[in-house]
């Protein structure tokens, strides 16, 4: 087999989609070696060990979700809000267009490697902890918005969970329709948030 040159984003890539699928303790090297076409060799020269790619792999997919989710959602609108809820609308495509769903990349992560490694669990929380923030600091800035008591990071906190959980249940029933309500209840839950839905623009 011939192998091509593949950079370090070429090999991302490619195994980023098998292990969203299968995990990356339920797949070998040499079936990540098939289906990204690098060699060994190629492998090696940019990750020491599959451990190694884990952790590239966390921050790759953390850059998409923050190039393709959270950055351009200040680009929508000035409404902190709103922006919120373009996100949310915005992870509920993806997930719907992608065919079947297999929940979240992250998410799945956290119960294949943060019991196998003590590194991959503050790995993924600090990630988390980045998403969860970008909620919050909007928040932050609409608190004029939220009724009284509803404290940002809390809220953001909330939202997050709601999400990881309706990506969970949505890698296990396989329903579209299904997914959809989950993020509708995602989408309620920050409204109850709010003094008023006016004014958000979306959602």
């Amino acid at each position: 087999m011939v192998h091509r040159k593949r950079t370090r984003e070429d090999i991302l890539e490619a195994m980023l989609g098998r292990v969203h699928r299968k995990g990356l303790n339920g797949i070998g090297l040499n079936e990540l070696f098939k289906v990204s076409g690098a060699s060994s060799g190629s492998f090696y020269n940019y990750f020491a060990s599959k451990d190694e790619l884990g952790h590239a792999l966390i921050d790759f997919d953390w850059q998409r979700l923050k190039t393709h989710l959270i950055d351009p959602a200040a680009t929508q609108t000035d409404d902190p809000i709103a922006q919120i809820f373009w996100m949310i609308d915005a992870l509920e495509a993806k997930h719907l267009n992608g065919g079947d769903c297999f929940g979240c990349f992250l998410g799945n992560l956290v119960v294949d490697l943060a019991e196998y490694d003590p590194a991959y669990r503050s790995h993924l929380i600090e990630v988390f902890k980045q998403w969860q923030q970008a909620f919050a600091n909007r928040l932050v800035l609409a608190t004029a918005k939220l009724k009284p008591g509803v404290e940002p990071q809390a809220l953001a906190e909330e939202l997050l969970t709601l999400i990881q959980g309706v990506l969970l249940l949505g890698r296990l029933y396989q329903q579209p329709q299904r997914l959809k309500a989950g993020f509708d209840q995602v989408r309620r839950h920050l409204r109850e948030a709010l003094i008023e839905e006016s004014g958000t623009g979306l959602g």
